[in-house]
Formats: structure tokens, sequence, C-alpha cells
């Protein structure tokens, strides 16, 4: 089977149908790869790209990115790869109203069991601290 690799655009016009002619493109390959005559695979990155630009640039709803995104991931003949967290990042997205790459982040550093988190970002961050995550910005706080 083909494999194809897709972006950030393709996604954002099959699920935004803003460009037209390309969201027919974009719909005929997901229905060949539901079909199972190719394999769509994307990254995690390109997820939380099309989250961010759902989120800032079209102003989206969460609850609406969630749902489009959970299509994605569930949909036969499509692959996300390294999204192992993807599911719960979608949850924290929303439940601990934090971007989701920070959803990202944070869930990596738990699950490869760090116990401290070196960022800058005193919003998002400090809200995994529940979860034994501490927020760092010196070694001296690495304690």
């Amino acid at each position: 089977m083909k494999k194809v690799f897709f972006d950030t655009n393709f996604l954002l016009r099959f699920y935004l149908a803003d460009e037209l002619s390309q969201a027919k493109k974009a719909k005929k390959m997901v229905e060949a790869a539901v079909g199972g005559s190719l394999l769509l695979v994307t990254d995690l990155i390109v997820i939380c790209e099309m989250v961010w630009v759902m989120d800032s640039f079209y102003q989206m709803d969460k609850e609406d990115i969630v749902d489009k995104i959970t299509n994605l991931y569930e949909t036969p003949g499509i692959i996300v790869l390294n999204g192992d967290f993807l599911p719960k990042a979608l949850i924290a997205y929303v439940e601990r109203n934090i971007d989701f790459t920070d959803a990202i982040i944070g869930l990596s550093a738990i699950h490869h069991q760090a116990q401290y988190l070196a960022s800058f970002d005193k919003k998002h961050m400090k809200r995994w601290a529940d979860l034994g995550l501490k927020r760092v910005e010196t070694p001296e706080e690495v304690v």
C-alpha cells in the first residue's frame, strides 16, 4: 500500500472547506485512505500546527477543534506518527485550559518521568503541578 504524508494545509482544507477546489481534492484523498487504497500519514507536529491555526487564526471553539482532531485519529487509513499523547492532550487542552502544544510538552515530560519542566511559561506550565511536574527556571530550583 502506498503511503502519503499530509501536511497542515491539506488537513485544514479538508476540515474547513474554505478553498473549495482544494477541499474536494483533500476529501478524495481521505476517501481513498478510508477505502484502503492508500495510507495517509502525518506527524504530531502537523496536528499541533493545525490546532494552533484553528484556535488562533480561525478562532474556533475548543470543542469543535477537539471533535475534528478526534475524528482524524479515529479515521481508518490515517495514522498520526508520535500521536500517543493525542487523546490525553486534547482532554488537557480543554480541561486544563492550556495551549495544545503545551499539553503535548507536559504529557511528554510526565510520560518520560521528568519531575521538573524548565520553562519560562508561568501561565500554562504550572498547570501540571498536580501531576507531580514542577516548573523551574534555574538549576537551584531542582532539589
